[in-house]
């Protein structure tokens, strides 16, 4: 029983630290691809205006998309160990019971 908790767990925290790597690589391609976005626009520009605001502003929205996306799995993961812990603390209280008497 104590087995299958310790192995729910960790299958538990790994799936967090997956969710989390997921998110990152995702932020990371979101950011790039705005970068090559921006660059593009100012190869393509025909204006001789002012484009870095245009590049800040594009890029600034992918960090933030992307600082959104690692919040979330962050959020994720950390419910994921806190459901971990929740079942922990149920075999705990189990065992507990049973060496009691209780059940």
């Amino acid at each position: 029983m104590a087995e299958d908790t310790y192995t729910s767990i960790k299958d538990i925290e790994a799936e967090a630290e997956k969710i989390i790597e997921e998110a990152k690589a995702t932020a990371k391609a979101t950011t790039e691809k705005a970068r090559a976005e921006a660059r593009e626009i100012l190869a393509s520009e025909i204006s001789i205006g002012d484009t870095s605001d245009v590049e800040k502003e594009i890029i600034a929205q992918a960090e933030e998309e992307a600082r959104r996306k690692i919040e979330e799995a962050e959020r994720r993961a950390a419910k994921l160990k806190k459901s971990s812990v929740e079942q922990v603390e149920g075999v705990v209280n189990e065992i507990v019971d049973y060496m009691k008497g209780v059940r």
